[in-house]
């Protein structure tokens, strides 16, 4: 049942926010006095988040937790049924749920690109389809996270960068499409992230056929760490100034217009940029 205060809200559902930038974003999204609700695959996870955001001053009423497969179209069904039970409306949608990969493309495993698709680029299908109806509603806004590896393609980075390019042009295509009905559709791309993630978890060795410091994040790219609460406040840029694509850090930008002019100048200072 929707009270009064809830109801003049803005409402978001966050995918994957249970912890690193998914968590800043709805720490963030509260604090500017959205209510909230979390999909997650670990209810446990969930749970911890919802105590570390209501820690402060953010009521435990304006958080909502749903335990959801974000591949799985019915649990996304309903976990929105539920949302909009508690809500009433969506307002944004913010799909942060992906995974990353270390390793040569020659060594792919075709198996393991279908999974990247699965979570960088099904994931936010999937959570966009069962969103856009109420989307459509209140002329509403989705933002992907992308990555700069959806913009340009450096070595060692497995399956990452075809499955990263993929949201890109997903998210263009569906921003044209849902031009006309007031849906906003941006994408976030981000430089490597600071984190608190193990070291090494892509179990990058002597036999992986990659560099050591293609296991670094970025893939060893020659770039400043961002904090996840320097990209939740581009995601909110995306959300209130209706960005069409925020790329961070924004130097990043003129590599892209090189590529544009230049492939191979890009390709070269590509090279010198990232893991060899």
């Amino acid at each position: 049942m929707q009270n009064e205060t809830q109801t003049r809200r803005k409402a978001a559902i966050v995918s994957g926010g249970s912890s690193g930038l998914g968590l800043a974003i709805s720490r963030l999204l509260l604090e500017r006095g959205y209510v909230v609700t979390i999909l997650g695959r670990d209810a446990q996870r969930l749970e911890i988040a919802k105590e570390t955001l209501c820690a402060g001053s953010v009521e435990s009423a304006r958080v909502h937790l749903f335990t959801a497969d974000a591949t799985s179209a019915t649990d996304l069904k309903s976990a929105v049924d539920a949302h909009l039970d508690r809500f009433g409306h969506i307002d944004v949608l913010v799909n942060v749920v992906g995974r990353s990969d270390r390793g040569r493309i020659d060594d792919l495993d075709p198996a393991v690109l279908r999974e990247l698709f699965e979570a960088n680029v099904i994931t936010s299908l999937l959570c966009s389809q069962a969103c856009l109806p109420s989307l459509r509603r209140s002329r509403g806004v989705i933002v992907n996270i992308g990555s700069l590896a959806s913009r340009v393609a450096p070595r060692f980075l497995g399956g990452y960068v075809i499955a990263k390019h993929a949201l890109a042009g997903m998210t263009r295509q569906l921003r044209l499409e849902c031009e006309a009905d007031g849906v906003h559709v941006g994408l976030v791309c981000p430089g490597p992230i600071e984190s608190k993630r193990p070291p090494n978890r892509y179990g990058v060795d002597e036999n992986s056929g990659v560099p050591a410091s293609a296991a670094q994040p970025g893939g060893g790219a020659k770039l400043k760490l961002l904090s996840s609460e320097a990209v939740a406040e581009a995601v909110l840029r995306c959300i209130e100034k209706r960005e069409i694509e925020i790329i961070m850090p924004g130097k990043t930008r003129m590599l892209m217009g090189i590529g544009a002019l230049s492939p191979r100048l890009a390709d070269w200072i590509l090279s010198r940029k990232s893991a060899s």
